[in-house]
């Protein structure tokens, strides 16, 4: 695990930002592939998914001769089919999109073309036999951020925000790497349906000193909880997940956050495309009620990692590297 300060992250993301849409590989390379991108709202620059994601084609650009086409939605769901449809027209094969917005409108496009490959990241509810959900094992990324709780709170007492319907995967793995790092530790769960500040707020004044925020965006409310109860005396930690959650923090907040889980998407998306280049499809089970497949990356795959803000925290990155050793062969978190 290694410390990374917030200016790293920023000159990152401003590399992404600096991508010029559509992108093509160089003249000398023969595309193999044409790939098509179609990116969330706010698109290349948001902090977050779309970021990830543009990064992610860059590491698939330097490993292969590909061409790409890339499109940004508004958010509707007809302006998502449409921009799906035009790069099937362009001739893109596979074509990627990026986060769950764009679930129901990839399955519908994707039974009209069965013989293309398409892939959906950071979803696993698309039940096509030719899309391939690329998704992370949250399950692993929430015991990591239970064992760094757990590693720092002086109060014994951990706090983990969750979204209302979200999965259940990252509140069991916190719970199960908090346990395994102190037994006595006792871990305050709440799901929230929007504005999670005065649930924050609430879990700090029932003596939680360390906070897991796992919701998407970027919930300020919750960093204006932390950085207040810090003001008051409090001492509060949060720890957060890239990139689902958007890097827009005060000067503040800044030194108040842990760490950070953090979803590889490169590390799918070159999986994805070095399959899709033989004319193979990611097919491992996801959910085999609901009929989805394609692969999930975990610790094992360098996919999920914990990225470590806090000197105090980063003095337990020998006990955190163990930690990760045991998580990733746990095969209950999926």
């Amino acid at each position: 695990m290694r410390l990374r300060s917030f200016s790293a992250l920023v000159a990152i993301v401003a590399a992404v930002a600096a991508l010029t849409l559509p992108v093509t590989a160089p003249a000398l390379a023969a595309p193999v592939l044409h790939i098509g991108i179609a990116y969330d709202t706010g698109g290349v620059g948001d902090h977050s998914i779309n970021d990830a994601a543009a990064a992610a084609v860059i590491a698939v650009q330097k490993k292969f001769s590909v061409m790409v086409d890339a499109t940004v939605t508004i958010g509707t769901d007809a302006d998502r089919e449409s921009r799906i449809r035009a790069l099937v027209a362009k001739g893109c094969d596979p074509v990627v999109v990026v986060g769950s917005g764009y679930a129901t409108t990839i399955k519908k496009v994707s039974l009209d073309f069965p013989d293309h490959k398409f892939a959906i990241l950071n979803d696993a509810s698309v039940d096509s036999l030719n899309v391939a959900a690329l998704v992370f094992s949250e399950s692993q990324g929430g015991y990591l951020a239970g064992v760094a709780g757990a590693l720092v709170s002086k109060k014994q007492r951990l706090g983990l925000i969750a979204g209302l319907g979200q999965s259940p995967d990252y509140e069991n793995g916190f719970l199960a790497g908090a346990k395994a790092t102190n037994k006595k530790i006792v871990v305050d769960t709440k799901y929230v349906g929007g504005d999670g500040g005065a649930i924050a707020s609430a879990l700090i004044n029932s003596g939680s000193d360390v906070l897991f925020l796992t919701t998407s965006g970027s919930d300020a409310s919750v960093f204006s909880a932390v950085v207040s109860a810090n003001k008051a005396g409090k001492s509060v930690g949060l720890i957060g997940v890239e990139p689902d959650q958007y890097l827009t923090l005060t000067a503040e907040a800044r030194k108040y956050i842990l760490a950070s889980v953090v979803k590889r998407f490169d590390r799918a998306l070159i999986d994805f495309i070095t399959q899709a280049s033989a004319d193979r499809m990611l097919t491992d089970v996801i959910n085999s009620e609901l009929g989805v497949y394609g692969r999930r990356y975990g610790i094992a795959e360098n996919a999920i990692g914990l990225s470590l803000w806090s000197p105090t925290l980063a003095k337990f990155a020998k006990s955190i590297n163990i930690a990760a050793v045991k998580a990733s062969k746990l095969s209950t978190l999926g």
